[in-house]
């Protein structure tokens, strides 16, 4: 490019030129072989139709909701809201069979973000409007369809816009799990600069291919698995998250044939291959391609790794290939990444020293030490801080605290949430400096310029004056017994006078449990062992019980919720 570029909008229009005929998207419809694909020049074609269609209903600054499954469509509409000038809010589409179940949830995002369209297929877009009861709910909100063929002809009536860096793209709500959905908003700027974070954590060029199954509805699946490719100038091949959770074979799979360079996803990911993935299955993957295996789950689990890169040695994976990184929807993706081509680092700490937000770093591996992986190091200008809650002063190196950030892919706030706003965004350290962090909510620690992550404030256990980590009890109990699934168990505190009760709720698998009892004892026993703690309540339910992310992470605060209501689909004996 001639100029240095001031949105996507600038780079999609210099690749159709540049590079008209080369493959920008691939979307295997079935997650095997029934495949659809758009180029550079066909991708701007159409987001110069939509965007068109936009500026004819919509002004600059307007919201629209992107109401489509994952794939070529939802692209097209994505860039098309870009073009318009026009905040995208994409949202995760409901079921045609199913409208009344899921549309309470995008209502909701709706209410929020007060968009003027919404954009989505032709298909649902009729049995929207053959609705009355569905239709009416979405009020004054124009519905537009973006798959018709007149839409093609409106592609030369489109007005480019200015865009300038610090002007808002479009609205990135957060998964959930802590809390409700918030609309995090991202400038073209936030955007280009995490963009071109990923880009030098992962060391992409133009020989690079990626493959992904996370859902474009949240940041990792959006800003990684979409935008990233085609900011760097290479293809990606993308299957639907479900075909992926149905049968995780897809995705190596698709590695495989497309000698794919890139892939990643949450521990649990790594997790389902090495549980569903059959020998024989494995026996006809090639996996040597893959140079960077990304893990952005926090914390992530060194067994997993281990037994992922054992599993998989054979067909060519190198352990080499993992990279740990962390981030989150608020710094528009990515904050650290581990080295590429490095193996990933380990460090195992005393559990006693940790409760107190200590690091006592021992070669020792046992039960009353905790593994940890770092999730890398700083490789952009961001100022990242570990701050102490009570006093607001930094920490010194291999001391606990809150995650802080500040710099350029820091986002510019929550939509319509001022006081919510100055609170994440606006941290001030107690030094007397002018300058804001991003409170992340996270805590972690530095040691040695590398970042390591012990967990989630607002998910934080509390008992006796020590600190207990949700996630490192429910790894114990999906071990306590086979009939645990795994990423199956919830784990929460809830206040009586007096104390802190530790409430418990796990899915359970039928085809390997004997009785309730039996599994209830094996859970408050593993946790009394390794924890210290005593289990007050324990809710058996069934698969699909525990409500979760489409990212895989699990939704702590409705866990509450659903048990303090009395709500969880509960399996009394068995």
């Amino acid at each position: 490019m001639t100029h240095s570029p001031t949105s996507l909008v600038d780079i999609l229009r210099y690749r159709a030129k540049a590079q008209p005929n080369q493959l920008a998207y691939r979307y295997l419809v079935d997650g095997e072989y029934d495949e659809v694909v758009i180029t550079y020049e066909e991708l701007d074609r159409r987001a110069r139709s939509i965007a068109a269609l936009l500026q004819s209903s919509a002004k600059p600054g307007d919201r629209a909701l992107l109401i489509f499954p994952a794939g070529v469509d939802f692209i097209a509409a994505f860039f098309g809201c870009l073009y318009a000038k026009v905040l995208a809010v994409p949202v995760y589409p409901p079921h045609p069979a199913r409208l009344e179940k899921n549309l309470s949830i995008i209502l909701r995002v709706a209410a929020d973000a007060k968009p003027t369209v919404a954009l989505l297929p032709s298909s649902l877009h009729e049995v929207i409007k053959s609705r009355k009861e569905i239709a009416d709910q979405f009020g004054n909100i124009k519905l537009l369809a973006t798959d018709t063929d007149d839409i093609n002809d409106l592609k030369d009536e489109w007005q480019q816009p200015q865009i300038k860096r610090n002007d808002l793209a479009f609205l990135q709500y957060t998964s959930g799990s802590t809390s409700a959905p918030r609309g995090v908003i991202i400038s073209h700027g936030n955007l280009l600069h995490n963009l071109d974070l990923i880009g030098k954590c992962f060391g992409v060029s133009g020989e690079s291919h990626a493959v992904s199954w996370l859902p474009p509805y949240h940041d990792m699946g959006l800003i990684s698995g979409i935008l990233q490719p085609l900011y760097s100038g290479f293809p990606i091949t993308l299957i639907p998250h479900m075909m992926f959770l149905q049968r995780p074979f897809r995705w190596l799979q698709t590695i495989s044939r497309y000698h794919a360079t890139i892939s990643g996803g949450p521990n649990f990911a790594y997790d389902l291959c090495i549980k569903k993935i059959k020998s024989e299955q494995k026996e006809l993957l090639d996996l040597s391609s893959w140079e960077v295996a990304f893990n952005g789950a926090e914390p992530v689990y060194h067994k997993t790794l281990d037994q992922f890169a054992d599993y998989f040695a054979a067909r060519g994976f190198h352990r080499k290939a993992f990279l740990p990184c962390y981030g989150l929807a608020e710094s528009t993706l990515m904050v650290t990444g581990a080295n590429k081509n490095s193996t990933p680092l380990v460090q195992h700490l005393m559990n006693s020293e940790l409760a107190q937000n200590q690091v006592i770093i021992t070669p020792e591996i046992a039960g009353h030490t905790r593994a940890l992986v770092s999730c890398g190091q700083n490789i952009s200008d961001l100022d990242i801080r570990i701050v102490n809650l009570e006093t607001l002063t930094s920490c010194n190196e291999d001391e606990v605290g809150e995650i802080w950030v500040r710099g350029s892919s820091v986002a510019c706030g929550y939509w319509n949430k001022p006081s919510e706003t100055k609170f994440t965004f606006g941290a001030r350290l107690t030094n007397g400096t002018k300058e804001t962090f991003l409170r992340t909510g996270d805590l972690g620690f530095l040691h040695e310029g590398d970042l390591y992550i012990t967990g989630r404030i607002k998910n934080l256990i509390i008992s006796e004056g020590k600190n207990h980590y949700p996630h490192d009890i429910e790894k114990t109990i999906e071990e306590s017994h086979p009939a645990i699934r795994q990423t199956g168990s919830a784990v929460f505190s809830i206040y009586k006078p007096g104390a802190e009760n530790l409430i418990v709720i796990v899915e359970i698998d039928y085809k390997v449990i004997a009785n309730s009892d039996e599994v209830i004892k094996a859970i408050r026993q593993a946790v009394s062992m390794n924890h210290g703690l005593h289990v007050n309540d324990i809710v058996l339910t069934n698969h699909g019980g525990i409500p979760k992310t489409t990212s895989g992470k699990i939704k702590h605060f409705l866990c509450k919720e659903y048990y303090l209501a009395g709500t969880f689909n509960e399996i009394k004996t068995i």
